[in-house]
């Protein structure tokens, strides 16, 4: 089997898996409710302990999974199409169109992301889409350059110049040789921007600066953070830290196969 479809085949299993847990959270199979066991060690009936109400962390995890993983790879897609899309009108919009473009590009990489990211979020204390549009404003304009010198240099190409000499528009080429080009080029930026979505949402979470009923691994882990003078930090803090980390490790494995594949840079011209 090949590896892109293997990735495809994990890519369906993590869809199916958050649906599957979204469907158990929203019929009442797992309930991430409130006892009077609390602060209770991992043992037969809490397999992960509670926390300081006495939920169940284990449930906590399953039910945080779907909202944290959707989020990033909502937040890759978006922000992928969008930086593509930008990346097209800098390469075939014409001057005014892509100076227009670059400058909005400039401007948004001159101010610090996290340091817009924090201060928003301090102010309104972003839910699930508010967290992504926030995602989505200040991730898109760091790949359009990258995208546009790969769109730049396919339309150099004999193929596409054959093309449009012979009549086609820049949306057929666009169509039938230009993406076909920037395809590896997309596995690669959607996988780092998963990672980098990962890490910005868990990161703000875990500062405390998200919608408090928003159950993610980040806001598990700052809830975590108040028991750090007693053991329970180990059961409360080390899981969610552990699957954050898994999944940026993934992330970042996946990506580093693709740049030692060559895949994202194509061909010397």
């Amino acid at each position: 089997m090949q590896l892109t479809s293997r990735r495809r085949l994990l890519l369906a299993a993590v869809i199916l898996l958050c649906l599957g847990i979204w469907l158990a959270g929203a019929g009442g199979l797992l309930e991430y409710r409130s006892s009077k066991e609390v602060l209770a060690p991992p043992g037969q009936g809490h397999w992960l302990g509670t926390n300081e109400i006495g939920q169940d962390v284990l449930t906590g995890l399953i039910l945080a999974t779907p909202t944290t993983l959707a989020l990033a790879i909502a937040t890759a897609l978006v922000t992928v199409s969008l930086a593509v899309g930008a990346a097209s009108l800098v390469v075939l919009g014409g001057p005014f169109l892509s100076a227009l473009v670059l400058r909005c590009v400039d401007i948004l990489q001159v101010v610090p992301t996290m340091l817009l990211l924090l201060l928003i979020a301090a102010l309104v204390s972003p839910g699930f889409m508010a967290l992504f549009f926030l995602l989505v404003l200040t991730g898109w304009s760091d790949d359009v350059r990258v995208a546009a010198a790969v769109l730049r240099r396919e339309a150099l190409r004999e193929n596409v110049q054959y093309a449009r000499v012979m009549g086609a528009g820049w949306v057929y080429c666009w169509r039938w040789h230009l993406f076909a080009a920037l395809r590896p080029l997309l596995g690669a930026l959607m996988v780092q921007n998963i990672r980098q979505a990962a890490l910005k949402s868990a990161g703000l979470a875990f500062l405390g600066l998200t919608d408090p009923r928003l159950l993610t691994w980040g806001s598990m882990m700052q809830s975590a953070m108040d028991q750090l003078y007693t053991d329970a930090w180990i059961w409360l803090l080390l899981p969610p830290a552990a699957l954050l980390s898994l999944l940026l490790h993934t992330t970042l494995t996946l990506g580093d196969r693709r740049l030692r594949s060559g895949a994202v840079l194509g061909p010397a011209v």
